[in-house]
């Protein structure tokens, strides 16, 4: 559990510290906490510490480029049709990690993988290796990706070959429909806690997670039980290293203490999560 925690956490502040403020780590800590409770068994499966907030696990062995936007291309269309897929290109068993009894076994570990992403991803869920393709969807059925599968093989004679042949899965899945999914997962939201100047203008920050990548946020802001203002974030992405914002005009006489602001997500599914809330500081002005 150690190491999927590090993992995570430099994973997570290599890519993304200095592309938005400095106090978006708390918002970090809280998702290491909340994607740790969820893949409680993942340690030692790479792709468990990736699909967490990514859609896309590529292998150990770097494809190019190239060939990771042809399929980061591919899954990005799925999302903006309306469609979810996640997928986990595994070359070797290197990339299995402490289960390399897997490897060519993609219906296997498409399960296993399926399993251990539930506390966040419930979806299709594509496992491309050399020898064939496994698809998981939380238990459903999984027969009509399997029909667009059947005619075609993956070329896993490179890397490469084998990150674009998932591409070609992908877009033929999405053409033929065989991506629909029920959303049955609320999302999540991380709001950040910022300190409050009475009489100007506050910038509130969050992150929000949800496996159809968009979702919309109220915001409320309480003093005790009263609540200051309600405000809302529209349907919007959900991506993790993409910060969003919302501002708010402190009034100039406000409580000095006891103020909290509490933020809830909903996805276009309906799919709703409780509401998250961190206190706020107040300045003297």
């Amino acid at each position: 559990m150690r190491r999927l925690t590090r993992q995570l956490t430099n994973r997570l502040q290599v890519r993304y510290v200095g592309r938005v403020r400095r106090g978006l780590a708390v918002a970090s800590t809280i998702l290491v906490a909340a994607v740790l409770a969820s893949l409680a068994n993942a340690d030692g499966d790479p792709a468990s510490d990736i699909l967490p907030t990514d859609s896309v696990y590529f292998p150990v062995a770097a494809p190019s480029p190239d060939a990771q936007g042809a399929l980061t291309g591919a899954v990005n269309a799925v999302y903006s049709g309306g469609d979810r897929v996640k997928v986990a290109v595994i070359s070797s068993a290197d990339d299995l990690g402490a289960i390399p009894s897997l490897m060519n076994k993609p219906d296997d570990y498409a399960k296993f993988l399926g399993q251990e992403l539930m506390g966040f991803y419930i979806g299709p869920l594509l496992i491309v290796m050399p020898n064939g393709w496994g698809v998981y969807d939380g238990g459903r059925s999984v027969s009509a990706e399997n029909t667009v599968l059947a005619g075609l093989s993956p070329n896993g004679s490179s890397v490469d070959n084998l990150v674009r042949s998932a591409a070609t899965a992908v877009q033929r899945l999405d053409a033929a429909g065989a991506l629909k999914s029920a959303d049955i997962k609320a999302p999540y939201v991380y709001p950040q806690s910022t300190t409050l100047h009475p009489g100007k203008t506050a910038s509130f920050y969050f992150r929000v997670l949800d496996d159809s990548n968009r979702a919309g946020v109220t915001i409320t802001i309480l003093a005790g039980t009263k609540t200051l203002a309600s405000l809302s974030s529209p349907l919007g992405p959900t991506n993790y290293p993409n910060a969003r914002s919302i501002t708010w005009p402190v009034p100039k006489t406000i409580a000095k203490k006891g103020v909290k602001l509490c933020m809830a997500a909903a996805d276009a599914s309906g799919n709703k999560s409780g509401p998250t809330c961190v206190a706020l500081k107040i300045t003297k002005r």
